[in-house]
């Protein structure tokens, strides 16, 4: 029996297939209730789990949550906590990163591709020939911390010369509050109507930020696909014809050519990504 998981900053869920991979069972648990810990051992007290794969909002390498900004960590040596008490496969991996190989699959690719999201943040991963990329400690693909343009408003890590500084849903919202600019819901289209200068300024600053970032991996990673995905991307679908009619200015033309950009299709893209882990093969 298997477990799929996704550990994200609100809610932890939690899908339970038999050996023949049949749909036995789901769980929806409130992460700032319960941790990640004691929610896994509420599902082994119900089922015979032999089995698990998790997608984390979070840093995480060889087993081991190195770092999360929202969900309370309770025993970062996961994989071993979980093996040591109850002799079961554990396999934690980025949130992004699982739905980048649930994307790699879905849309049939056959060498490189990337997923990319911007939600709160600026995300990507990489996938190899089916593998993930992820460089030395699993951080490769962390594509919104990459050095772009000095911004007064600092990303949320500090840095002042993030693409995330400028591009991502946090960004937007620190920027039309610092400027007072009274902008609360579709942030931009309404930055868009806006005849306020500062506005303008902001929106360009987020469409550049998003061909740079995107031209970039272009250039060092040549993938025949990127997928773009989140909440900003979703409520905003222009921004990626915005991406394949503008990108190219950003970029080394051909390897522009050789890369689809295109919008993710997959509504629960993490939690599938978490059943690829533990080896869920549809």
């Amino acid at each position: 029996m298997i477990a799929a998981i996704d550990a994200g900053g609100t809610n932890i869920r939690a899908q339970i297939f038999d050996d023949q991979e049949k749909l036995i069972g789901s769980e929806f648990m409130n992460t700032g209730e319960r941790g990640l810990i004691e929610a896994i051992e509420s599902l082994l007290a119900k089922y015979p789990i032999k089995n698990i794969g998790i997608s984390y909002a979070g840093q995480v390498h060889n087993g081991m949550i190195l770092a999360s900004p929202n969900i309370q960590v309770d025993e970062p040596h996961i994989q071993a906590y979980f093996w040591d008490r109850h002799r079961v496969e554990l396999a934690i991996e980025n949130d992004l990163k699982c739905a980048a190989l649930a994307e790699y699959r879905y849309w049939g690719c056959k060498s490189a591709m990337i997923a990319a999201s911007i939600g709160t943040g600026f995300g990507s991963a990489i996938i190899d020939h089916g593998k993930i990329f992820r460089g030395s400690h699993n951080l490769a693909g962390e594509i919104g911390h990459a050095p772009y343009r000095y911004s007064d408003i600092p990303c949320g890590c500090g840095n002042h010369f993030c693409i995330e500084a400028s591009c991502s849903g946090s960004a937007l919202i620190r920027r039309i509050e610092y400027h007072q600019l009274g902008i609360k819901d579709d942030l931009l289209e309404e930055l868009k109507l806006s005849n306020d200068p500062k506005a303008r300024e902001i929106l360009d600053h987020f469409h550049e930020g998003l061909l740079f970032a995107l031209g970039s991996l272009i250039a060092t990673v040549n993938p025949e696909l990127i997928v773009l995905g989140g909440g900003v991307i979703h409520k905003n679908p222009y921004l990626v014809d915005l991406a394949n009619e503008q990108v190219e200015r950003f970029t080394l033309q051909t390897a522009r050519k050789q890369t689809k950009i295109v919008l993710s299709q997959l509504e629960e893209a993490p939690l599938l990504g978490a059943k690829l882990l533990c080896g869920y093969k549809e």
